[in-house]
């Protein structure tokens, strides 16, 4: 399991804060454009916490109980 380190931390925190931005205003929420500049900047951060920073933080139990009993490290990821 990895650890989360503290560029891992302010990287999460930083996208936690601007969804934080976007969905605290329903205004902003609404506006199509600001969701589409929001997906195109930020997605690949997503991309990367979801499938390797919090993915590799994760107990094999938690990933266990996110995929069910059909977990395989071998086919869904090993630790770091």
């Amino acid at each position: 399991m990895k650890i989360l380190n503290q560029d891992d931390v302010m990287e999460i925190y930083l996208l936690l804060d601007k969804l934080n931005e976007i969905f605290h205003d329903p205004d902003r929420s609404g506006d199509i454009n600001i969701i589409q500049k929001f997906g195109d900047t930020y997605y690949p951060v997503i991309h990367k916490l979801y499938y390797e920073t919090v993915w590799n933080s994760l107990t094999i139990e938690q990933r266990k109980e996110i995929l069910g009993e059909d977990y395989d490290h071998k086919t869904h990821g090993q630790y770091d």
